[in-house]
C-alpha cells in the first residue's frame, strides 16, 4: 500500500522502452518529470539476460512485473514506446488494480488474440516468420548492451536489434485477459514518425481501445527527440488520474 508521501505525489510512471533501446533511453524525459518514475529493461538487455530473439510476452511481463513489485509502491500509469506497448496489456495484467492508467507512445499492440504484424504488416505473416527465423539462426543468444560488457553476446547494431525486436514480439500473440475495460489507455500519436503512417497510428490506436489521443509534434521516439514535450503530456496524463 502507498504511504503518505506516495499519495502526494500521484502514481508512478512506469516506462518501458521499445526496441533496439535500453531503460536509458528514458533519463532525459526522467529529468523532467514532476512525478515519480520507474525505467524498466525488457529481458534481453542490460543486467536482464536473455535471448532477444526468443523473448516471449509472457516472459518479458513477468519480469518486468517482477521489477515493478520490486522497485515501485502505490499505484502506477504504465507506459509503452513502440514495441514496449505489446508488453503492456500483460504487464497491467499482472499489476491489478495498481495499474491506474495505460500509455501508448507510438505504441505497437493488438486487439485480444491477435497479433501485431496483421495490422502493420497484413498478409505478410509467414513471411515474416521466414524472416524472423532467419535472424533467429544468425543472431541467436544476442542481447543489447549487456552488464558487464562483454558478458553476453550482443547486437550493437540498432539497424539490426529493432526489426529482430519487432518481429519477435509482433508475431506473438496478444492477450488483454485480465485487463479491465474501464482501465483508461491514451495513445501519444507522432505526428512526424517516419514508421508509423498517419492511417497505421490510427488503426493502433483503435487495437488499444484509447479513449483519448494526445499528439505531440516529434519522430518515432520522442523521449530522444521532444524529452520536455513528451514528460509534460506523461505529467499530465498522472495528474488527471489522480485527480479522477
Amino acid at each position: 500500500m502507498p504511504g503518505d508521501d506516495q499519495a502526494q505525489r500521484g502514481p508512478t510512471l512506469v516506462l518501458v522502452h521499445g526496441g533496439g533501446h535500453t531503460s536509458l533511453v528514458w533519463d532525459t524525459v526522467r529529468e523532467h518529470l514532476v512525478h515519480p518514475s520507474c525505467a524498466l529493461n525488457v529481458p534481453g538487455r542490460r543486467d536482464r539476460p536473455a535471448d532477444i530473439t526468443r523473448v516471449t510476452l509472457d516472459e518479458a511481463a513477468d519480469s518486468l512485473a517482477a521489477d515493478v513489485r520490486a522497485e515501485v509502491d502505490g499505484p502506477v500509469v504504465l507506459v509503452g514506446h513502440s514495441t514496449g506497448g505489446i508488453l503492456v496489456p500483460g504487464l497491467a495484467a499482472r499489476l491489478g488494480d495498481r495499474a491506474v492508467h495505460l500509455v501508448f507512445v507510438a505504441g505497437l499492440c493488438a486487439r485480444d488474440g491477435e497479433q501485431v504484424v496483421d495490422t502493420v504488416m497484413p498478409g505478410q505473416g509467414a513471411s515474416t516468420l521466414e524472416r524472423l527465423a532467419a535472424m533467429r539462426e544468425e543472431h541467436g543468444g544476442a542481447m543489447i548492451a549487456p552488464e558487464p560488457p562483454g558478458s553476453a553476446p550482443t547486437i550493437d547494431d540498432e539497424r539490426v536489434a529493432v526489426p529482430i525486436e519487432s518481429l519477435n514480439f509482433m508475431t506473438q500473440t496478444v492477450s488483454w485477459r485480465g485487463v479491465p475495460d474501464t482501465l483508461g489507455r491514451t495513445w501519444v500519436r507522432c505526428l512526424r514518425d517516419r514508421i508509423q503512417p498517419r492511417e497505421m497510428q490510427a488503426r493502433l490506436a483503435a487495437n488499444v481501445h484509447a479513449s483519448e489521443v494526445i499528439d505531440i509534434d516529434a519522430g518515432h521516439t520522442p523521449a530522444l527527440s521532444a524529452p520536455v514535450e513528451l514528460a509534460a503530456i506523461l505529467d499530465g496524463i498522472a495528474v488527471r488520474v489522480t485527480s479522477g
